[in-house]
């Protein structure tokens, strides 16, 4: 039922208002016909209820005016001519103005509507009978005064809860929507970083081979070789990243890249021709999987930008475990282009500045630029635990300290 009143719309509303006057116009002047103890003449009782009746058509756009105009009219006519007390339908009236008042008025209108309805209702029963006046004052004003103000409360209250559930939609969609496009946001930094470093290797073997298939076919095999195995591996990345969008249909592997897999990208990038010491500093530990694969990101990162850019260099690729931290190191002594200080122009629009967003998403901090001694560095440091894994901890830890590049 309460869904229905809900679902009515305003001019559902209008028709059901003037269907009320109309049908209560029509008892008052059948009952004007054989009221035994009228008051006045037919012809100015006729016009008279029919203005009474009328004034409901505004009960629900000025309702305290309805009711001061009902009252008014009732008390007049018992003074006057036929009045509520000899006719139902007058009676009616005086129910219908004070329900509306209540229903549709605010909290100050409404309670002043109850207060004259009662004055009114008290004095045309003072002057009819001084007995009787807690029935017509409970029945007539103060139950259809309450029942309007009740069901007033209740509907505001289904109303402020439907709005409430939409804007809790709303919410869920837009949470969605940035969870999709962070999910996006991710995928297009791995698929980044997978093709740039393996396309980088794959290029500079490919043209390594080039060079020297016709005095050295043994080496250019081995190029020839690292070049299969590099875009085998790519597509295994690729596959493992990509897998989850076709519904579990991609290859299974070994595990998403971390730290603990850092020899093998050591390994390539050797094989691809640029010299690379690795240093493990402190004791390892367990990290949070997403923080492992940022520290393995940075990592290749460092040694892509190398490989396209250092030329005839050699890197060096320190990881330092301290107490709160891992800490990651690429440097090389290569030249490179003039410009390679430059943040923006080391890494385009998903390198290095998209590897300081990665970062910084961990709370850790990404420096890259020109070394006091030649050559470039790419640092990092972060947390070795989160806030989701270990609050605690978490908590307790230092904060992240800045190293200067």
């Amino acid at each position: 039922m309460r869904r229905r009143l809900r679902g009515l719309s305003e001019r559902d509303w209008r028709v059901i208002d003037r269907a009320l006057v109309l049908a209560v116009l029509v008892i008052a002047e059948l009952e004007l016909q054989f009221v035994e103890a009228g008051k006045g003449s037919l012809a100015l009782n006729i016009p008279f209820v029919a203005l009474m009746v009328g004034v409901l058509w505004w009960r629900r756009s000025h309702p305290l005016l309805t009711l001061v105009a009902v009252v008014c009219l009732g008390v007049l006519g018992e003074a006057l001519l036929t009045g509520p007390p000899d006719m139902f339908s007058q009676v009616l009236v005086i129910i219908t103005a004070c329900y509306s008042v209540a229903a549709h008025a605010d909290r100050r209108p409404a309670f002043a509507g109850l207060a004259i309805a009662a004055l009114g209702v008290i004095g045309v029963s003072v002057s009819v009978d001084p007995g009787d006046i807690f029935f017509p004052l409970v029945f007539f004003v103060i139950v259809p005064w309450t029942f309007g103000r009740v069901l007033r409360n209740q509907l505001m209250l289904a109303r402020e809860l439907a709005e409430k559930a939409e804007r809790a939609e709303h919410a869920r969609e837009e949470d969605e929507r940035r969870a999709i496009l962070a999910e996006r946001g991710r995928i297009a930094r791995e698929l980044h970083d997978v093709l740039a470093h393996n396309l980088s290797v794959i290029v500079v073997q490919a043209g390594a081979a080039r060079r020297i298939v016709a005095r050295d076919p043994e080496r250019a095999g081995e190029a020839a070789e690292l070049i299969g195995r590099t875009g085998r591996e790519a597509l295994a990345e690729l596959r493992h990243l990509l897998g989850p969008l076709r519904k579990g249909e991609g290859e299974p592997l070994s595990g998403p890249p971390s730290l603990s897999r850092l020899d093998r990208l050591i390994a390539r990038a050797r094989q691809a021709g640029l010299p690379v010491e690795l240093r493990v500093e402190g004791k390892p530990v367990a990290l949070p999987p997403g923080i492992d694969l940022t520290a393995y990101r940075v990592v290749q990162e460092g040694l892509t930008n190398a490989l396209k850019h250092a030329g005839d260099a050699r890197a060096k690729v320190t990881v330092r475990y301290e107490p709160w931290e891992v800490v990651l190191e690429v440097e090389d002594d290569g030249v490179g282009p003039e410009r390679r200080a430059a943040l923006s122009d080391a890494g385009g629009g998903h390198g290095l500045v998209g590897m300081r967003e990665r970062v910084a998403l961990y709370h850790g901090l990404l420096q890259a630029g020109r070394r006091r001694g030649g050559g470039f560095a790419v640092r990092a440091r972060l947390p070795t635990v989160t806030a989701r894994t270990n609050g605690a901890a978490a908590a307790s830890a230092p904060p992240t300290k800045r190293a200067a590049t």
